[in-house]
């Protein structure tokens, strides 16, 4: 099911959360396997390791993550502040332009003696 507009992804699914979203209120949940717990049992501290290793890894991805947002905000902030100081400076410009062209309307209006 595509909601959105946004495919689906194996990932989406392996999340609880979004597979929850995605498949909406009439998913059925699966049925528990006597095959499979008797698997999961063989493999022991195993799984433990591989759910260790993707959680470093995941943990890993989500500073990198971070840190390329941090720059982001930091580079956003900077053009923001750039573009206000643009800002006051054409407004101030503008003032004098403005200010000028009275002063020389004004000047042109005086009768000379």
């Amino acid at each position: 099911m595509v909601k959105g507009g946004r495919g689906t992804s194996s990932a989406d699914l392996a999340n609880p959360v979004m597979a929850d979203i995605i498949m909406g209120e009439d998913a059925v949940e699966p049925q528990e396997n006597k095959e499979n717990e008797e698997n999961e049992a063989d493999m022991g501290s195993g799984d433990d390791n591989i759910n260790e290793e993707e959680f470093e890894a995941i943990n890993a991805q989500l500073d990198q993550l971070n840190s390329a947002l941090d720059s982001l905000e930091r580079k956003n902030d900077d053009i923001h502040a750039e573009l206000v100081e643009l800002l006051k400076s054409n407004r101030e410009a503008r003032e004098q332009f403005q200010e000028s062209q009275k002063e020389q309307l004004q000047s042109s209006e005086k009768p000379n003696p």
